[in-house]
């Protein structure tokens, strides 16, 4: 009976011992099942295989002849010789592109997916006719404007780093969900606040005559149509204000040169430019 039991004891020691064991082994199995799939695919099926077609997918700012141009590969080209490094390396100088994947298929067909760069904006430091694109993250990029299609402009100066701070990203993202500002994007100017070491080598100083913040961000409304001081804080519910006061097609504001956000409670129109 005392063998017996040992050896039943025994049974569950290895039982349980598999059942911990089998999981991890399968784990490594399917890890290791597709670390050499696709060599090994690759390696019997792509051998003598040619070049037939090149299928670009994700391209809306681009277009993918262009992709193919920037690739050039021609038909009969051995696709056992294409290597994802080789394409990437051939697009990735786009600028209007984030990012690449490549397929090659035994038929003959190579495609090349392509995650494209949204661009929020359009800037220049002094309006001037060099204009640069800003993407989601703020970073600016120069791809060709054309693709980016009506994007609100950015004017002013930008720190070190080369990226948009952070309250014009909010800025952007929310004249997107109002309608009455994203309806005609184009025709809104957003003005940077000065840098502080420009205010300092100008001898200016932060406070402006009325309410006590700077005057911050500023966005112009078309080219004759008032400018709204948004200032520096709590941007969306400023923004969301300036949207539902233009929505409300006010007459007062058909005289108005400024639409100072800054105060808690109201919107003040002013017909003239106050100074700061």
């Amino acid at each position: 009976m005392e063998r017996l039991r040992s050896r039943a004891e025994s049974a569950n020691r290895r039982a349980r011992t598999r059942s911990r064991i089998a999981p991890i082994l399968f784990v490594f199995a399917f890890l290791g099942g597709l670390f050499f799939a696709l060599p090994l695919s690759e390696f019997f099926f792509l051998r003598g295989a040619r070049l037939e077609k090149i299928a670009v997918q994700g391209v809306s700012a681009l277009t993918p002849n262009s992709i193919v141009r920037s690739l050039d590969f021609e038909i009969g080209h051995p696709l056992d010789s294409i290597q994802a490094s080789g394409v990437r390396e051939a697009i990735e100088s786009e600028p209007w592109v984030e990012s690449i994947r490549s397929l090659r298929l035994p038929g003959g067909t190579l495609i090349v997916s392509v995650v494209e760069r949204v661009a929020v904006a359009r800037w220049t430091m002094d309006a001037s006719p060099e204009i640069v694109l800003i993407d989601q993250r703020g970073e600016r990029f120069t791809g060709r404007v054309e693709p980016g299609g009506a994007l609100p402009l950015v004017l002013g100066k930008i720190d070190e780093g080369d990226i948009l701070p952070e309250p014009a990203i909010t800025i952007l993202e929310e004249l997107r969900r109002h309608r009455v500002l994203a309806g005609n994007p184009s025709e809104l100017t957003l003005h940077l606040p000065a840098l502080p070491s420009d205010l300092a080598s100008d001898g200016l100083v932060a406070a402006t005559a009325g309410p006590p913040e700077a005057s911050g961000y500023e966005l112009q409304i078309g080219e004759e149509g008032p400018r709204a001081l948004l200032g520096v804080r709590f941007l969306e519910q400023r923004i969301a204000r300036l949207a539902m006061l233009l929505e409300s097609e006010e007459s007062s504001l058909h005289n108005a040169r400024l639409i100072d956000l800054r105060y808690a409670d109201r919107a003040v129109l002013r017909t003239e430019p106050a100074s700061g």
